[in-house]
C-alpha cells in the first residue's frame, strides 16, 4: 500500500484529520511507520510526532540483527526527543559481539530520554529458553509511570524505584528476579506472575508502602516478604508448586538446610501482615504450603476485610482464626477440592471452645467436589459463628446446575 501512495500522485488518506492518522501510526511495527516518510512532508512530521512507538519483531521482518542496528539508528536520528507516551521494546542481541543487546540498551536509553510514561521490555521470541537480557540498573526515570518487564533478567541486590517519582505500575512476568528487594515509594499496582524465579536461600522484601492492588502467582522460589501496605485494598495470592515455602520431606521441619521449612522467619510472618489492610483478598495455596497457616499463629487483625476467598489449605482451626479476625468480613467465598486436611486431630474440640459471632458476614459461597466430611465439618464452623444456613450457598463441580440454596438445607435438616 506505501508503494502505491508514493506512485500515486494524490494522497488517498489526504482528507483524514491528523490525529486520525496518529492514532493509527501508533499502533503499526516501528519500521513500517518509519516508511510513510517516503510518501510526503505531512507523513514524515506525523510521524516524528507519534507518542507510542512499537519494536515488536516477528522473526522474518528482522532476518539480520544488522538491520535492527540500522533501524534504531535511523530512527533516533531521524525523530530526536521528541515526547513519547508509550514504547515497547523486544529485546533483541546483536550479532557482534553476541548477547551485548547494544542496540536494546540503547532504546530503552531513548525511551526515557523522550520522557516516556510507559515503557514494556520483553524478550523476542527466539532460540532462547531463559532470559538472557539483563535489565540495565538505569532504568530510572521522572517521567515513567509504568513499567512491564518480561522474559528478562532482574539480576541486581536490589530492586529501588526511588528515582521514579511518578511510577504507579510494575508488572514482571517471566523473569529472572536475583534481587532481595523491590521497593517504591509512589507504586500502586504489583503484579508478579507467569513462572518468574525468585530468590530461594533469601527472601524477596516488597516495600511499597503505597501499594493499593498486588497480584502474586506462578512464581518459583521462596514466598515475598511483604512490608506493611496501609493503602492496599485487593490482593490475589496464589502458592503452588513452585513456592519453595513447604517441607521437602513433608515431615514439617527436616535434616536438609535449605529446605523451605527452614526459611520461615523466627520473629515475624511473611505475607498476611502486609496484607492485613485490604479489603479484598484471595489466598490460593496447595494443601503443602504451610505459610498461611504460619502466618495466622501471629494473629494479624484484618480490619478492613469485606470478601475473601479461600481454597482448602485451612484446617478447622486455621478458619476460625481468620473468621475470628476480619471483623467486618461480608462475603466468604471456599473453594474446596481435596477436603482430607481441613479438620485437624483437635480442630473440631478447639473450635467448640472459641465460638463466636460473625456480625458482618452475609453470604457464604462454597464450591465443592462433593458434601464430605470436610465440607460438613466447615459448616459446623460456620454454624457456631452464628451463620444460619440460608445465608449459605453449596455448589457441587460434579453437578454444575445444583445449587443449594436453603431449601436444600432445610429439607437435608428434616430428614
Amino acid at each position: 500500500m506505501l508503494e502505491m501512495a508514493a506512485a500515486s500522485d494524490r494522497d488517498p488518506f489526504g482528507d483524514l484529520p491528523d490525529e486520525l492518522l496518529s492514532r493509527v501510526l501508533s499502533f503499526l511495527p516501528a519500521e513500517d511507520a518509519l516508511q510513510t516518510c517516503v510518501l510526503e512532508t505531512r507523513w514524515r512530521d506525523l510521524w516524528r510526532r507519534l507518542t507510542s512507538l512499537r519494536f515488536v519483531f516477528d522473526g522474518p521482518t528482522f532476518p539480520r540483527y544488522n538491520r535492527f542496528k540500522r533501524l534504531v539508528k535511523l530512527l533516533i536520528c531521524l525523530r530526536g526527543n521528541s515526547p513519547l507516551i508509550r514504547c515497547e521494546i523486544d529485546a533483541y542481541p546483536d550479532d557482534e559481539p553476541e548477547n551485548m543487546f547494544t542496540n536494546t540498551r540503547l532504546l530503552i536509553d531513548y525511551a526515557l530520554a523522550c520522557e516516556a510514561e510507559e515503557l514494556i521490555v520483553r524478550a523476542a521470541d527466539i532460540q532462547y529458553d531463559l532470559p538472557v537480557f539483563d535489565v540495565p540498573l538505569s532504568l530510572i526515570s521522572q517521567h515513567l509511570k509504568t513499567l512491564h518487564l518480561e522474559g528478562v533478567n532482574l539480576d541486581h541486590s536490589a530492586l529501588k524505584f526511588s528515582g521514579c517519582l511518578v511510577l504507579e505500575d510494575l508488572r514482571i512476568q517471566l523473569c529472572n528476579i536475583r534481587a532481595c528487594e523491590i521497593s517504591s515509594m509512589s507504586l500502586k499496582r504489583l503484579c508478579i506472575t507467569d513462572y518468574c524465579s525468585l530468590p530461594d536461600i533469601v527472601r524477596l522484601r516488597i516495600c511499597a508502602p503505597s501499594l493499593i492492588s498486588l497480584q502474586l502467582e506462578d512464581f518459583e522460589g521462596l514466598t515475598p516478604f511483604l512490608e506493611n501496605m496501609p493503602l492496599l485494598e485487593t490482593a490475589h495470592v496464589n502458592l503452588e508448586d513452585g513456592c519453595h515455602d513447604h517441607c521437602r520431606s513433608n515431615q514439617g521441619v527436616c535434616d536438609n538446610i535449605v529446605c523451605g521449612c527452614h526459611a520461615y522467619p523466627v520473629k515475624e510472618g511473611v505475607l498476611l501482615n502486609g496484607l492485613s489492610n485490604a479489603a479484598k483478598l484471595d489466598l490460593i495455596a496447595l494443601p503443602k504450603m504451610f505459610l498461611y497457616r504460619s502466618d495466622l499463629k501471629w494473629c494479624p487483625i484484618f480490619g478492613k476485610l469485606k470478601t475473601l476467598l479461600l481454597n482448602e489449605w485451612f484446617t478447622a482451626v486455621d478458619l476460625v482464626c481468620i473468621l475470628r479476625q476480619s471483623p467486618v468480613l461480608e462475603s466468604l467465598t471456599l473453594k474446596l477440592g481435596n477436603t482430607e486436611d481441613i479438620v485437624g486431630a483437635t480442630g473440631a474440640q478447639e473450635t467448640k471452645t472459641q465460638s463466636f459471632v460473625c456480625a458482618c458476614l452475609k453470604s457464604v459461597y462454597i464450591e465443592c467436589e462433593e458434601v464430605d466430611e470436610g465440607v460438613l465439618a466447615v459448616l459446623n464452623i460456620l454454624s457456631t459463628c452464628g451463620i444460619l444456613r440460608d445465608q449459605i450457598s453449596i455448589k457441587e463441580d460434579s453437578r454444575t446446575d445444583s445449587d443449594y440454596s436453603s431449601a436444600d438445607s432445610d429439607s437435608t435438616d428434616s430428614d
